[in-house]
């Protein structure tokens, strides 16, 4: 894809992973190649702020930028529990309008301008090509969703400012699908360790889903808790990753009441940042930019032209392209697995460990074991490293993570995993 004079590439992200600390961005190659195309861990780990911060060392990496903030605005908008409602509608409009600019620019431009483009960019591959135009753009529905679901959020303001729908309706974090995919795994996990079905009738369902409701209950009545009757309590083991419990109300948007006011002015301010974010990548140039009304006017007469059912299975080119392009990607990486496999050993590894952690620029570590102090008793499970100039105690398995490039995975089929692969 194409924003103004610079591509969207998957090559910012790996030239990130081969260049900087995997302390700084938290990505493996996995992360950004991955083989399920829904794995939301990996969406929400590109999406950072840490990896947006930290793609801004690589050069001509401003469009791949935008791009990532434009993921990162949907999982606050409507993902987040934390973020308040004024600033859902912000981070949808700011979409909204990205992608209008993105449209408008696209529409005027004709493919052999895209294509020259293309191929001024010294650091994509020689060997992409793209049979049309479309491709240079997001997918049509992937268009008709940030604006659908962006004017739907105003429109639940709207209606609860008119007392027309009560105040719980703006936690819009509930109505996300990776709560209900979340679930069903929970669900899929219950089997026996010796059945191998992963599938299983309503009856059954509802049956799984009742006995985690009483689970999750006793679990949250006893972390929420105070008394100081322990013997009372089930005492259920936690990750250290899901130790820090998040406080939410029943309203998460505001402490303050929504008002048109509000939401006119945020609407404004998402507006004035997608402009300043266009002239970045050379969209417009700053007296160039149509005003609000205009551009409106402009996306409404482009979005009634559009057929999104001609564009829900793709051609035999773009399939043939984009398998192309993934067996490409797939051989290099394991190319470069066999390379860094026959190279390196166990002091190498220790001076990579040792330089990784060094080189670290962030000041916080989110998913990540490494702490000011420990526990004396815990003392043989942590590296005594030093960090910019800090003394950090760092986690061994961390120390693992740090060390490795992919991140391995087990089948859903149980029986699939104690099998031992036959050489042929």
């Amino acid at each position: 894809m194409l924003i103004g004079d610079q591509a969207v590439t998957v090559d910012h992200l790996l030239q990130l992973i081969k260049s900087s600390s995997k302390m700084s961005h938290n990505l493996v190659k996995s992360d950004v190649i991955p083989k399920d195309r829904q794995n939301y861990q990996s969406c929400e780990k590109i999406s950072s702020e840490a990896a947006f911060n930290a793609l801004t060392s690589v050069p001509n990496s401003r469009a791949t930028q935008i791009y990532l903030q434009i993921i990162r605005n949907i999982r606050l908008a409507f993902i987040s529990t934390e973020t308040k409602y004024i600033d859902r509608i912000y981070y949808a409009w700011l979409n909204v309008f990205i992608v209008r600019f993105w449209y408008t620019w696209f529409t005027k431009t004709t493919k052999n301008e895209l294509d020259s483009i293309l191929n001024q960019c010294n650091y994509i591959k020689q060997n992409i090509r793209t049979s049309t135009k479309r491709q240079y753009f997001m997918t049509h529905p992937a268009l008709f969703s940030i604006e659908i679901n962006s004017h739907t959020l105003v429109y639940i303001a709207l209606l609860v400012i008119q007392c027309q729908l009560p105040e719980e309706c703006l936690n819009v974090s509930l109505f996300n699908s990776q709560s209900c995919e979340r679930e069903f795994r929970l669900c899929r996990s219950m089997s026996g360790p010796f059945s191998s079905i992963v599938n299983f009738t309503v009856e059954q369902f509802i049956q799984r889903v009742k006995k985690l409701s009483y689970l999750h209950s006793i679990k949250y009545r006893n972390s929420n808790d105070h008394t100081t009757r322990s013997d009372a309590n089930f005492l259920f083991p936690s990750h250290h990753k899901h130790s820090k419990i998040v406080h939410t109300g029943q309203n998460t948007s505001s402490d303050m009441p929504l008002k048109i006011e509000m939401i006119e002015a945020s609407i404004l301010q998402a507006y004035s940042d997608a402009t300043r974010l266009m002239c970045e990548v050379n969209i417009y140039h700053r007296n160039d930019i149509p005003a609000l009304d205009e551009l409106s006017r402009i996306n409404r007469l482009q979005l009634q032209k559009l057929q999104i059912a001609d564009y829900s299975i793709p051609s035999e080119n773009e399939t043939d392209l984009s398998s192309d392009s993934d067996d490409g990607i797939e051989d290099e990486e394991e190319n470069t697995f066999e390379d860094e496999s026959d190279d390196d050993d166990s002091i190498r590894d220790d001076e990579d460990l040792s330089n990784n952690v060094l080189n670290a620029s962030g000041m916080t570590y989110q998913g990540m074991r490494v702490f000011d102090s420990i526990n004396p008793n815990l003392a043989k499970s942590y590296f005594v490293l030093n960090i910019n100039g800090t003394k950090k105690y760092l986690h061994k398995q961390t120390a693992v993570w740090l060390l490795s490039n992919d991140k391995p995975t087990l089948s859903s089929d149980r029986l699939k995993r104690v099998m031992t692969n036959k050489q042929s």
